[in-house]
């Protein structure tokens, strides 16, 4: 009834028809006798659920009203008709909303490609060092030599004399031991308090297995460390 209403009121050529004849399904008109359908004329052109949607669903409807439109006759006609308008208004709204949704998508992804391409730069720009306190084949560090001062062994490349001589050398072979004497000193520190703990658990446990074993802990690095030290107060 109300999309009825809807219909005659939102048309003035149906408003005027209502005026004249009423709301009578049937009517007979003077002249040759012919019966008119004023009923399906003012069939509704906007469903209940979509006067809803205008009144309280806070959008009114795209494609599914028509305020002018006089063909209905055919009952059949308007149950197709918003059928088909209601599948392309939804097809219109998914094609509307799928470049945001693509833009979304990538405004969430944009962190991640950001990481990636800094890593990727950091990693083309980085160069490998020019020498290495141990043995490593895979960046081509497999050329041993020893430092003119305190006799520290590192490992450097086939191309490293080409590269470092005289005044450049000296300075990377001061490198070379202060790196060296950092890592003996974090490595006697380990086997220190390795020594400690087998001794506090012997201890603790009454072991003579875990004492003895303590006991017998060489402090390798220790003893380097003590060795360079002499070395650089003698020199």
């Amino acid at each position: 009834a109300i999309g009825n209403a809807f219909a005659v009121l939102s048309n003035p050529e149906k408003r005027l028809r209502y005026d004249e004849f009423g709301s009578d399904q049937e009517h007979l008109s003077p002249g040759p006798a012919r019966h008119y359908d004023y009923y399906t004329e003012f069939e509704a052109d906007i469903t209940p659920e979509e006067i809803f949607n205008v009144f309280f669903g806070g959008h009114f409807p795209t494609g599914n009203i028509h305020m002018f439109s006089n063909v209905a006759r055919d009952s059949h006609y308007y149950p197709r008709r918003h059928r088909n308008e209601r599948a392309w208004t939804q097809e219109q709204e998914e094609e509307e909303n799928r470049p945001q949704n693509s833009y979304s998508a990538f405004l969430q992804l944009m962190p991640v490609f950001i990481i990636i391409v800094v890593s990727v730069i950091t990693q083309l720009m980085a160069t490998n060092p020019p020498y290495s306190l141990f043995y490593k084949s895979s960046i081509g560090h497999v050329v041993s030599r020893e430092t003119e001062n305190l006799q520290v062994p590192y490992y450097v490349d086939k191309n490293f004399e080409k590269n470092y001589q005289g005044a450049e050398l000296q300075e990377l072979e001061k490198t070379v031991e202060k790196d060296y004497i950092d890592y003996i000193q974090t490595s006697c520190w380990k086997e220190k308090q390795q020594k400690s703990d087998l001794s506090n658990l012997a201890k603790l446990y009454r072991d003579e297995r875990l004492k003895q074993k303590a006991e017998s802990l060489k402090l390798e690095h220790c003893e380097k460390l003590s060795s360079l030290i002499g070395m650089h107060k003698g020199g």
